[in-house]
């Protein structure tokens, strides 16, 4: 008889957090729990959002009767370079998230799940990292050996699960048989080449809803140092305030189609140049693949957008024939992962000893 594991699944999102409860694949209860942006604003810092993150999730688990895990799984991980797949969270993991360079809220759910971890007395995981990857060597030079390449697929997750889902329900075989180049399409946009099972190489932070992509590097730089910014604002301009925020003074997709629709022609520029951009960076992971692509894969929740992915199709259909999986997939993810992990289908790596 199969062994059934009860797993809590905490995914943490820049707004909210989603949790669920699944018994093995199936799902017995979940929730998306909302931090207002109000809320958020009162925080200085990811990490100060803590202790209201861990306890949201404290009354969902109250709310919702649980009183017995037998395993959590995170998203999150984001203190160094790691590969795709599990790895047991562990002290170091929850202090090198923590005092992370690149501050990402993934990097609360760790926080979160060892402190509920010690407080069931159950084990805890994270499963494709937010900085995880599988580079080939190429992918790892900046240019400059005083800065090396900033790694991780930014959202293996959901791009690995939309590319499986193309592999079995379209092309008929495993997610590691063919190569793809997937576009995760959300507030963050990041485009992934996938080959023969392994992210070999991604473009993140590119021109998106709420990112700049790549700024000029030397108006930027003399920006850095002009005494007219701090360091936060100068992140900000690049992550929270940049893309189509910068440009129209917000980042939500249905508003600016509805401007759009509207006759507002400054909007159409500005989303047409994002996905303009999409498709130049699509382009690219085509090319470290050779140009051997078998699907093109448009995923994450602003490829519901019709207006978007048919534009973007337009525009790179010639390197492959286009899929579009909207949504996203990543709770799911995170629990087949852990499955496979508990199972012995999969070995959790070990983050304190291992170098990426």
């Amino acid at each position: 008889m199969e062994k059934k594991f009860k797993i809590f699944v905490i995914n943490p999102g820049s707004t909210s957090t989603r949790v669920a409860l699944y018994e093995n694949e199936k799902e017995l209860h979940g929730k998306k729990l909302v931090h207002p942006q109000e809320r958020i604003a009162q925080f200085p810092t990811i990490n100060d959002q803590f202790g209201m993150r861990r306890q949201v999730i404290l009354d969902y688990l109250d709310e919702t009767g649980v009183k017995d895990l037998d395993v959590i799984v995170a998203r999150g991980g984001g203190g160094r370079p790691l590969r795709c797949g599990g790895y047991a969270i562990t002290p170091l993991m929850v202090e090198e998230c923590r005092n992370a360079a690149w501050p990402h809220a993934s990097n609360l759910g760790v926080m979160v799940a060892f402190d509920l971890m010690q407080r069931f007395s159950i084990p805890g995981y994270i499963y494709d990292a937010p900085s995880a990857d599988d580079f080939c060597e190429y992918a790892k030079l900046s240019g400059s050996p005083d800065f090396p390449q900033l790694r991780g697929a930014g959202h293996p997750l959901n791009e690995k699960a939309a590319a499986h889902r193309v592999a079995k329900n379209v092309l008929g075989g495993a997610y590691g048989d063919f190569n793809f180049v997937v576009a995760h399409l959300g507030g963050g946009i990041t485009v992934c080449a996938h080959e023969k099972g392994k992210i070999i190489d991604c473009i993140i932070n590119a021109y998106s809803p709420e990112r700049s992509g790549a700024l000029p590097m030397i108006a930027f730089t003399k920006a850095c140092f002009s005494g007219k910014y701090t360091l936060d604002e100068m992140m900000k301009k690049q992550m929270g305030r940049g893309g189509l925020m910068a440009y129209l003074g917000t980042s939500d997709i249905q508003e600016i189609e509805r401007r759009i629709s509207a006759g507002d022609a400054e909007a159409e520029f500005y989303f047409e140049g994002m996905v303009y951009q999409i498709a130049k960076d699509i382009g690219a992971m085509a090319a470290t693949m050779n140009g051997e692509v078998d699907r093109v894969v448009l995923t994450g929740e602003i490829a519901r957008s019709r207006r978007l992915t048919e534009s973007l199709t337009k525009r790179v259909r010639f390197i492959a024939p286009v899929e579009i999986v909207p949504g996203t997939y990543e709770m799911e993810a995170l629990t087949l992962g852990v499955l496979r992990i508990l199972t012995g289908q999969e070995a959790a790596r070990d983050y304190d000893t291992e170098q990426a």
